[in-house]
């Protein structure tokens, strides 16, 4: 009966090798084996076959392992193993991601196996199809961990987790952790409160009083007309405050760009009436009020 022999050297990182031996009896197949391990691994070397499988010896070291799988067998069923590249198999690469997988379980415990093993599949999967040489065992492990490290960081990214691997779920804890409280806190109105304080005393004094007036009257022209200034000439130191205002209030992040619509800013140019947009709108919404009652 005709066997194929799958023989793996040991501790030297070599992709498997394939031979057709062919046997009758247990004697016969042990003899057949020799001779290509002694023709692979070269020296004097001793088999011992169990069913199935067994280990080649130089002395009493261990120089490879082996199995035997009847051709008919193989023939018979359709997902018997067949080599895709190089001499490996889907088998050989689905035992090299499962490898990779548990030699690095602690460094993600809670992350999904399925999902690092799928990882490290793929990992392995390109570079054993773009290497230009017969990769080793070793060289497409570490192919399957890099592209493991790549994946867990990437996850850790996701969910809050520090860049420099430490894992304390530092950013996780500051954007997510208040969603899970009971009742509010009053943390975030006490940071913004001390980082607004801290932000206007870094404007400078013409910053600050542009920001002031604003809030004092509510109305574009008239804080700059209570400041002397022209009405641009104020929109322009008010738009430079809001600029290091938020480039402070950032502070080590990109500063958002400026979004929304100040309506305060309603001109009165070329209209009837008098006082600003939003003072008009007012009156307006006052009147009905008036008249509804």
């Amino acid at each position: 009966m005709d066997y194929r022999l799958t023989l793996i050297a040991a501790d030297t990182g070599a992709p498997p090798i394939y031979r057709t031996v062919a046997g009758d009896s247990p004697t016969e197949l042990a003899e057949a084996i020799h001779r290509h391990a002694r023709g692979v691994l070269g020296g004097q070397v001793d088999v011992r076959l169990g069913d199935q499988a067994g280990t080649v010896y130089r002395g009493q070291a261990v120089v490879a392992q082996f199995t035997l799988a009847s051709i008919e067998v193989m023939a018979e069923s359709p997902g018997g193993p067949a080599s895709i590249r190089g001499g490996w198999t889907l088998d050989d690469l689905d035992q090299l991601a499962r490898q990779v997988v548990a030699n690095n379980r602690s460094w993600w415990p809670a992350g999904d196996r399925e999902d690092q093993y799928a990882a490290a599949w793929h990992g392995i999967v390109e570079y054993l199809y773009s290497a230009s040489q017969p990769p080793t065992r070793a060289d497409l492990m570490e192919a399957g961990r890099r592209a493991l490290v790549d994946d867990v960081k990437a996850t850790m990214r996701h969910h809050g987790a520090r860049r420099d691997t430490s894992n304390t779920g530092q950013k996780y804890a500051m954007y997510w952790e208040w969603a899970g409280r009971a009742a509010p806190s009053p943390e975030a109105g006490i940071i913004e409160r001390t980082a607004l304080r801290q932000i206007l005393a870094s404007l400078t004094p013409r910053q600050r009083e542009a920001l002031d007036t604003l809030a004092a009257v509510g109305d574009y022209p008239e804080a700059a007309r209570l400041l002397g200034i022209e009405d641009q000439t104020y929109r322009a130191l008010l738009g430079r405050a809001r600029g290091t205002f938020r480039e402070l209030w950032h502070e080590g992040e990109i500063p958002s760009r400026h979004w929304g619509c100040d309506r305060r800013a309603g001109t009165v140019r070329g209209t009837v009436g008098s006082g600003s947009a939003i003072a008009r709108l007012r009156r307006r919404a006052g009147a009905s009020a008036r008249k509804a009652a």
